[in-house]
This record gives structure tokens, C-alpha cells and sequence, in this order.
């Protein structure tokens, strides 16, 4: 595709000629450049599980070192190590899972003591959860919760419901991932940050949304954290390391659209070494001063862009 282009390692002279790749191919065609170290696949599509997107990954250190460096640089900026407490199942659970396996190593590389996991399959420890949040309250430890965001509204549920409220030590903070697929009820933003706050007692500016993709290497983060520590104002938006980017494009004709303004969202990841460096998405967003905002998942009237690209890649 990208020799039809003319874009070849010889000819390229800018980081954004690169020919994406839209997600939709990951679904139907294996893309690699040798054998794969391991496969993720994504967590399932409306069209069923046999058309899961795959990435085939060649060296799992690589996608170590990226995951370990977005963590240490959005969640972890202002700390060695802090308890880790999952409501993400392991990587032992689901080996064809990117994010399971990014929490693991989360644990392995900045979880202090008492770090635990408490989801196994579709099932949430939310008991044991709630009396590992009272350990912090109670011995003074910060806490990192890393959730879905689906099962972070679970939890907030549970805890209406059983008449839980706990006030977490200073610098406690939750890494939520993965939109509100799962959910039991819809939640904006501002009322999950809301919600987390007058349960948990943690402050949005320690809330921060992960956003990541299986065809990826790297991931997005809100920059709250990282800007706090860094002591700028800035408005919260996702950034990512220094090797990733993120560019919007018109839904129709694939090029760039203005700052401010909602299109495609193109990701440019350095880290994909050996699969496909530009990602063309399926959700929607805009570029803003501090970095981009996701919006939502692409509508029919958007999807033109997503299907010529796929159509094009796959002839």
C-alpha cells in the first residue's frame, strides 16, 4: 500500500505522509514483518468474535519499555512506587489481552505493598476491594485504583447501594481505561469525577482516563497528573509520550482537519515496530491546545473515510 503511494523509507519526507492503517484491517488480516512474540487480540467487535482485531507484537520488551515509561510519566510522576489495586483481571487470566498485560507489569514495576488484583473473569471482588480501600484509610498509604471505567460505575453502584463512603489518603489516585463498554448506566465525565469524589475522596486533578487500543504499542493519557507535578495549568486533554502523535482527519478526504474542529482520530506510533506505525481509527475527536479530546465512536455518516481506507488496503 504505501510502495502505491510512492511513500517508501527513501521517499518519505514527513511524518505525516505516512499511509494509515485503519483498525479494520487488524480485524481481517494478520500484519506483521515476522513471527509474532505474542497476539493480542481486541476484546470483541459487534461483528462477532471471529472478527476480533489482532496485533501481532514481535518483542514483548519493547511494548514493556513503552507501557512502563506512559505510566511512570501520566500516573506515576510524583512517586517510586504506590499499592496498586486492580479491578483488571491478570495477564495469567487473558494472555491475549495488551491491557492486562500492562497492568501486570503497572504492579510488577510501581506497585508498592499490598498491591492485589480483584477481578477474575467477569467477576469483581468488590468486598475484598472495599476492605483493602479501608486498609489505606486506615495505615495512611496512598492507592492507585486502575479499573475499566465500566467498572468503576459498578463499584460507585455498589457502594450507593451498600452505603460505602471512604475518605483515601492524600496523592491516592485512579487510572480508569476502556470508555463505559461494560457499564450498567451511561456517565459523563464530569459526573464519574464527581462521583469519585464524593466516594473516594480523590480529586479530579488525580483522575486520569487511559486511552489505548490493541493495534497500538503506546498509550494516551489525561495530562492532570504530569501537569500538576510539573506545576503548569493546562486544560485536562490526552497526551502521550514523546514518540506517539495523534492527528484528526476529515472524515471524507482523510487530510487534516484544523485545531478545534472533529474528525478521524490517526495515531503515529514509534513503538509499533514491525506492524503498522500509522493507525487510522474508528473514533472521533479534536485537537485542542494541550493535546487532543476523545469524543466518541465514529457515526454512520463518518465512517466513509474508514471504509475507503479499509478498501483500498485490502485490495
Amino acid at each position: 500500500m504505501c510502495e502505491r503511494h510512492g511513500k517508501t523509507p527513501a521517499t518519505l519526507r514527513d511524518w505525516r505522509d505516512i499511509p494509515p492503517v485503519p483498525t479494520l484491517a487488524f480485524t481481517q488480516l494478520d500484519l506483521g514483518c515476522g513471527p509474532a512474540e505474542r497476539l493480542f487480540v481486541t476484546s470483541g467487535t459487534t461483528q462477532g468474535a471471529e472478527r476480533r482485531g489482532r496485533h501481532s507484537v514481535p518483542d514483548l520488551r519493547l511494548y514493556r519499555a513503552a507501557a512502563r515509561a506512559g505510566l511512570q510519566e501520566f500516573v506515576f510522576p510524583d512517586v517510586a512506587d504506590m499499592r496498586i489495586l486492580s479491578l483488571i483481571p491478570s495477564a495469567m487470566e487473558r494472555p491475549d489481552s495488551s491491557l492486562a498485560h500492562m497492568i501486570d507489569w503497572a504492579i510488577e514495576d510501581f506497585g508498592g505493598r499490598g498491591s492485589a488484583v480483584f477481578a477474575t473473569g467477569a467477576r469483581f471482588d468488590f468486598s475484598g476491594f472495599a476492605q483493602a480501600l479501608q486498609r489505606s484509610e486506615q495505615d495512611g498509604h496512598p492507592v492507585c485504583i486502575m479499573a475499566t471505567t465500566g467498572g468503576v460505575i459498578r463499584f460507585l453502584d455498589r457502594c450507593r447501594d451498600d452505603g460505602w463512603v471512604f475518605r483515601l489518603p492524600h496523592s491516592s489516585r485512579l487510572m480508569d481505561t476502556g470508555g463505559t463498554k461494560g457499564a450498567p448506566r451511561a456517565l459523563s465525565r464530569h459526573g464519574l469525577l464527581h462521583a469519585v469524589w464524593n466516594t473516594l475522596a480523590i480529586p479530579g486533578y488525580f483522575v486520569v482516563n487511559e486511552y489505548g487500543m490493541t493495534e497500538l504499542s503506546s498509550q494516551f493519557y489525561d495530562n492532570v497528573i504530569r501537569d500538576r507535578y510539573d506545576g503548569r495549568t493546562t486544560h485536562r486533554a490526552k497526551v502521550g509520550p514523546h514518540w506517539v502523535r495523534a492527528r484528526v482527519l476529515d472524515p471524507a478526504t482523510l487530510r487534516e482537519v484544523p485545531t478545534g474542529e472533529r474528525g478521524l482520530l490517526c495515531h503515529v506510533d514509534l513503538a509499533n515496530v514491525g506492524t503498522a506505525l500509522a493507525v487510522l481509527t474508528e473514533d472521533v475527536g479534536r485537537l485542542t491546545r494541550d493535546g487532543f479530546e476523545l469524543i466518541g465512536r465514529v457515526e454512520d455518516a463518518e465512517a466513509r473515510g474508514c471504509s475507503l481506507a479499509l478498501a483500498e488496503f485490502v485490495s
